[in-house]
């Protein structure tokens, strides 16, 4: 029994497993106090990423401040960085505290650099984030305490690739090769031509100038017109793609020139008696408020007039009177005795008036022609025209397109613009004349001050509308959906000749770099269209606070934020449906539109927006924008600020 007992006794393992446990419990609670801890260090660094990120995310979104006022918009994004990367939105996880030991920096060389060392976001154009939690406590007290780091990069791309356009092009005004003409207005007969090259700019108008080669034209003609043409590829020949010719609807020019003859004599007889009727010559337009053979002027300005009469001999012994008239009204003119020349100052030039004929009227109200006694009352048959002796020409659209200046000179003496004819009696009278244009700047971002931009959708063959949708059969739904094929810029590729070839490619490419122009005029087309784009419907009531015109307090989202193709210069030159490179994109903020009845209209036109001239237009800015967040497209190029090009925003680190 004894033995029994004892064997049992030393076989019993029961003991040994309650120290072997007691032992490992300590083992276990470190293994199980590492464990808990690194996941709480795991999940803190997690949440410090998330913080920084949104940090970054939601600051990018002001990017569109770096415009209009970067202090304001440095400001801003700061306030939206420290906003969403925990000082607001999105506190770290942990103790009530915990959010107090997180640093952040925004745009520093180091994590422990001060902000904006490595300088300010509409700089540098990025956003980056650095957080730093110091000191985080561990679950269990003796681990000790850890330090966590998270970065967050945003920067911002030029967009080279893009879904979101709508089928609105804007010819890039820049020509790359420019051409002035000389031509008989009377027969169309060419007298010279020469090119034009680039010579420098005048504020934002680029100088085109034939100043190095003068060019010798023979002054035929009563009337000689210079035709400019100025082309967005090699070509200056009229008729050609993407060469406009101004001003090709008159077919005579933007700039005249009289030539005047001193052939002839007319002979003064003795008081009383018989004499000849007057002759013209030199009839010159002069400086007055605005440029005397073109003008650009947003508002009415003057001009000047100068003639050279001939009577015969003093004017005052016929009792001789002159009489411009210029735009519908008349200008009496003075005589001058000393330099023998009649005068008018202050003659009136509408804006945008385009051509605008100078006639000269003449009155002798003393002595006789022919049969005719010469009378100062009623029934004075002593009267005539010298009829069309000039011509000024105001800036208009259609017919002057991007030319803002124009004016031939001779000799160095600017303003030239009544020369003398050739004729048998003066062989070789050839005058050596230098064409001088200018040509407004390229796209621009739009000042606060700048005047609305007008794009004209439909009308004819010179719209600026795209086919850029093969799905799509109206320009209506394409306006309010967008294009959904991809574009990007053209980078040499030819395109084809209409659009057919162009969305009949047996391999069509996944990105477009070539797209259809539209011809037309439809009714309603851009009201219905951008009614529903903006204001949700085709036939809208109201116009909802959060839809009317808001610039230039743009912000991310805005319905009428567009984007626009840019197109060579003279794209849309020809009648008829072509196909033109792809250029660049731009950012059109719209600010005003209208419909044609049928109930199109636009209800926000009595709440801040800007009436269009007719239904044809959309009016607005041309604004910088960084898209957020990035659906793709951005290329390798850095977002520049200055320039018109669309950008968008991309998580890099």
């Amino acid at each position: 029994m004894t033995m029994w007992v004892i064997r049992r006794l030393h076989g019993d393992e029961r003991g040994g497993v309650i120290i072997f446990v007691v032992c490992f419990i300590p083992v276990a609670i470190a293994i199980a106090a590492f464990v808990i801890d690194v996941g709480n260090a795991f999940e803190h660094r997690r949440h410090l990423q998330l913080q920084a990120d949104a940090g970054a995310l939601a600051a990018s979104q002001e990017f569109l401040g770096c415009f209009t006022d970067p202090d304001s918009a440095n400001s801003a994004i700061e306030s939206e960085a420290l906003g969403y990367s925990g000082a607001v939105h999105n506190a770290q996880i942990g103790s009530p505290d915990a959010q107090s030991r997180v640093q952040t920096r925004i745009n520093a060389t180091d994590y422990d650099a001060d902000s904006y060392s490595d300088g300010e976001p509409c700089s540098t154009g990025f956003v980056d984030v650095k957080l730093t939690e110091k000191d985080s406590p561990p679950f269990f007290a003796f681990i000790g305490n850890g330090d966590y780091r998270a970065h967050a990069r945003i920067q911002a791309f030029r967009l080279e690739r893009s879904n979101k356009l709508l089928p609105i092009a804007v010819p890039d005004p820049d020509p790359k090769v420019a051409r002035a003409t000389f031509v008989d207005e009377t027969t169309g007969a060419v007298l010279a031509t020469t090119p034009l090259t680039r010579n420098g700019s005048q504020g934002d108008i680029a100088l085109w100038d034939n100043s190095t080669a003068p060019l010798s034209v023979p002054i035929t003609a009563d009337h000689v017109g210079v035709r400019v043409a100025l082309g967005g590829g090699t070509s200056t020949t009229c008729g050609q793609p993407l060469v406009d010719c101004y001003d090709g609807l008159s077919g005579n020019g933007i700039l005249h020139l009289q030539g005047w003859s001193g052939a002839g004599t007319v002979t003064q007889h003795p008081p009383g008696g018989p004499q000849d009727p007057p002759r013209v010559r030199s009839v010159a337009l002069t400086q007055g408020t605005c440029d005397p053979s073109f003008s650009n002027s947003s508002a009415t300005c003057t001009i000047g007039i100068q003639a050279h009469a001939d009577f015969g001999g003093n004017p005052a012994n016929v009792g001789a009177k002159l009489t411009a008239k210029v735009g519908g009204t008349s200008y009496q003119m003075t005589y001058d005795a000393v330099n023998a020349v009649w005068s008018a100052a202050g003659v009136a030039v509408a804006s945008g008036a385009g051509p605008i004929d100078v006639t000269l009227d003449w009155e002798e109200t003393q002595g006789k022609i022919g049969s005719d006694t010469c009378r100062t009352n009623g029934g004075n048959k002593c009267t005539g025209s010298f009829g069309t002796v000039q011509r000024q020409f105001s800036a208009l659209g259609d017919r002057s397109g991007p030319i803002a200046l124009a004016q031939v000179s001779e000799g160095g003496t600017g303003f030239v613009n009544s020369l003398q004819r050739c004729s048998a009696v003066l062989l070789g009278c050839s005058h050596d004349l230098v064409v001088k244009i200018g040509v407004k700047g390229g796209i621009a971002l739009s000042d606060l001050d700048d005047p609305p931009v007008r794009l004209r959708v439909i009308g004819g063959s010179q719209n600026q509308s795209l086919d850029c949708d093969p799905a799509v059969s109206q320009l209506k739904d394409e306006l309010a959906q967008g294009c959904a094929p991809s574009y990007e810029p053209n980078t040499g590729t030819a395109c084809p000749s209409s659009p057919s070839t162009l969305w009949s490619d047996p391999n069509p490419p996944a990105v477009w770099s070539c797209v259809a122009t539209q011809t037309g005029t439809a009714s309603n087309q851009v009201a219905e269209g951008l009614n529903r784009r903006i204001l949700g419907e085709p036939k809208p009531t109201t116009c909802p606070p959060e839809r009317q015109n808001h610039w230039p307090n743009v912000e991310q989202g805005d319905p009428r934020v567009v984007f626009v193709i840019v197109t060579p210069f003279g794209s849309f030159t020809g009648s008829g449906n072509t196909t033109v490179p792809v250029q660049r994109f731009a950012a059109f903020y719209v600010t005003g539109w209208t419909g044609q009845g049928g109930g199109f209209s636009n209800p926000c036109l009595g709440q801040g927006d800007e009436m269009p001239t007719n239904p044809a237009e959309i009016v607005g800015r041309f604004i910088k924008y960084v898209d957020t967040p990035n659906d793709g497209g951005a290329g390798d190029a850095t977002c520049d600020f200055s320039s018109i090009d669309l950008c968008t925003a991309v998580l890099v680190e």
